[in-house]
């Protein structure tokens, strides 16, 4: 075949002499190449080959698994010399390349972390379990993060200079364009104003010693305004409604490839929970795609770690026992109860008129007179004790049933005639035997309740039609069913399943079988008992619990009914309002230092001093940082 003359590698002696799997493999390719067209060399190396790639694979794996990636590379490297395009071996590169990657990842964000960076940290670990939600190291640095944020939610806000310094603000009905201008002069940001903001909305704000992020949110909370970071130093001010919100907000595209939870129901979970409508179910490769603000899916994702947790299993020992016990017991003489006397030329029982003639001719001897028992005497005594044992070991996922039967399939055959057909015949089975069902239920304290099904039957006697043939047979069972609360590695015995039988029986000769005492010389006694008990152990041995999620996944902040967001937020909705406004980017850190300005206008009253190191206090300044997006000037 062409086959014999492409497969042989021109693999070295000391190589084939070796017990490596590639020496395998080419004594294998040896024996094809001397024997082209011989079965038996060219599945011996089919075989070779498979097992040799398998078991390069496995190592390479395990290499993988200790991050050996330079040995789990050069195994890689060896599996493309057996099979050039085998596919887990291209896919363990590409792999080996990506998991490098990821640790130097890992390393940057732990850097960032130590310099206080937390939220840089934290972006780049988000992007590493993205690709590998598994990753131990970016999962133990990222709840580590996580609880240094929780830990500071409960402390007062503690922002860099200067936005860690109070402010006080005052303003009466002042126009909503002027007190940006004074928001501007104190924090350096720079405020663009959208050109649907009515330019005769009045605000009134009375801010004593607030952080500065405060204050920019119980502004834009209290006017009914929604914020958006352009730059360091820059935010696009507009109306908070839900056609600005569709025009400004950000949207991303999240894709969640689940291991364990069905994509079906998370969807459903996602819809209910965060409202969301873009969300698209991938059944083929159990994936969700949705498509949200940058804060709802970041709660998405939270939701999702919580439900994709992989189902509890546990492994029931089944120990059943089938202990039966029997005694027999049989005393006495069996005398005959028949007699026949036959001819010599006819061994067949003769008729009154052929017995008469029989003794007339005088031609009767003992050879003719046969009884029938012959007489025997019995002195017999059993006794039994079988013990049948079935110990099957049954592994079974969370809330699924699993069945064990342990005996035969007895066939019945049905005939069925039909008109102008003709009978025809149907074969079907019943299980007799041992049959069990269970099914368990794990809980998070490490108990096991398990619904058992138990039954015990055995074949009887045939069951026959009119015609003499069987169609049927008498099936004995015994069942049990309940509900057990179990824990792991507990044992429970159920027991008391007794079948008992006691049987007597005597044949005695007429009158003097009845005799007392001597009645016993003519007759025979049959005594049998039989005793058979069912007996279950079943211990369950918890293979794998739900681990409970981490606090953070478990609980957070959503948001208000008609605003979602991650974290808790300053919310007054203003008449009309679309939704609540989010928390300023963090993204703004170095401000520029506001400049004082002593003056005051009449519609805003100062505060008495400012307190040393402190921003100055602002109340209407000139024309600075503000942006209006309607293109018209503002009245100093």
């Amino acid at each position: 075949m062409g086959m014999a003359g492409c497969a042989f590698a021109p693999w070295p002696k000391s190589a084939i002499a070796g017990a490596t799997p590639e020496a395998r493999v080419a004594n294998a390719q040896e024996k094809l190449h001397k024997k082209p067209e011989a079965a038996i060399p060219r599945k011996d190396m089919f075989v070779t080959q498979e097992q040799a790639i398998t078991e390069l694979l496995s190592a390479a794996e395990k290499a993988r698994s200790n991050s050996d990636y330079d040995e789990a590379n050069a195994l890689y490297e060896r599996v493309k010399e057996l099979a050039p395009n085998n596919v887990r071996a291209i896919a363990g590169k590409v792999g080996i390349e990506r998991e490098k990657n990821h640790v130097k990842q890992v390393e940057a964000a732990r850097v960032l972390l130590a310099q206080k960076n937390a939220d840089a940290a934290f972006s780049i670990l988000r992007g590493v379990l993205i690709e590998d939600p598994k990753n131990a190291e970016a999962l133990k640095l990222q709840r580590e993060i996580r609880a240094l944020k929780e830990s500071a939610r409960s402390e007062p806000p503690r922002l860099k200079p200067p936005f860690d310094k109070p402010v006080t603000l005052e303003f009466r009905d002042v126009n909503i364009k002027m007190l940006f201008e004074s928001l501007s002069r104190a924090t350096g940001i720079n405020f663009i104003l959208d050109k649907d903001i009515k330019t005769d909305t009045k605000a009134t704000a009375f801010i004593k010693k607030a952080p500065i992020e405060d204050a920019i949110e119980m502004v834009l909370a209290t006017n009914g305004l929604q914020k958006k970071a352009l730059t360091e130093t820059s935010a696009l001010i507009y109306p908070n409604t839900p056609q600005k919100i569709k025009d400004y907000k950000e949207l991303m595209i999240r894709s969640f490839y689940l291991t364990n939870a069905s994509a079906k129901q998370v969807a459903a979970t996602l819809r209910t929970v965060l409202k969301s409508r873009d969300v698209v179910v991938d059944d083929r490769l159990n994936m969700i795609v949705m498509r949200d603000t940058p804060e709802v899916v970041r709660l998405a994702e939270k939701l999702v770690a919580a439900n994709d947790l992989a189902d509890p299993e546990v492994m029931l020992e089944i120990e059943v026992l089938e202990i039966s016990r029997s005694r027999l017991q049989e005393l006495g003489i069996v005398y005959p109860n028949k007699l026949a006397v036959a001819t010599s030329a006819s061994a067949t029982a003769l008729t009154l008129q052929a017995l008469r003639s029989t003794f007339r001719n005088g031609a009767v001897d003992a050879s003719q007179i046969n009884v029938s028992p012959n007489p025997t005497a019995n002195f017999k005594k059993t006794a039994d004790d079988i013990n049948l044992i079935s110990n099957p070991r049954i592994r079974v996922r969370n809330n699924e049933k699993a069945k064990v039967l342990v005996g035969d399939k007895i066939p019945i055959i049905t005939t069925t005639s039909t008109a102008n057909v003709g009978i025809s015949e149907n074969v079907t089975y019943i299980d007799v035997g041992l049959k069990l069902d269970v099914e368990p239920r794990i809980t998070l304290d490490d108990f096991v309740n398990i619904k058992i099904g138990l039954e015990v039957s055995s074949l009887g006697d045939p069951v026959k039609n009119s015609a003499g043939l069987t169609i049927a047979y008498k099936i004995g069972t015994r069942n049990a069913s309940t509900l057990l609360r179990l824990k792991d590695g507990e044992t429970q015995i159920l027991a008391g399943l007794i079948l008992d039988d006691e049987r007597k029986s005597a044949n005695k000769l007429p009158a003097l079988g009845d005799i007392p005492l001597l009645g016993r010389l003519f007759s025979d006694h049959t005594d049998s008992k039989s005793k058979t008990e069912i007996v279950l152990a079943i211990t369950p041995h918890i293979l794998g619990n739900i681990s409970r999620p981490d606090a953070e996944v478990s609980e957070y902040w959503s948001g208000t009914e008609t605003g979602i967001t991650d974290r808790p937020q300053i919310n007054v909705p203003a008449s009309g309002a679309g939704g609540a406004a989010n928390r300023f980017n963090n993204a703004i850190r170095e401000p520029i230092q506001p400049e004082p300005e002593p003056s005051a206008t009449p519609d805003a009253v100062a505060p008495a001093a400012a307190e040393p190191g402190s921003i100055p206090e602002f109340v209407q300044p000139p024309v600075n940082n503000v942006i209006d997006g309607s293109n018209k000037s503002t009245p100093p």
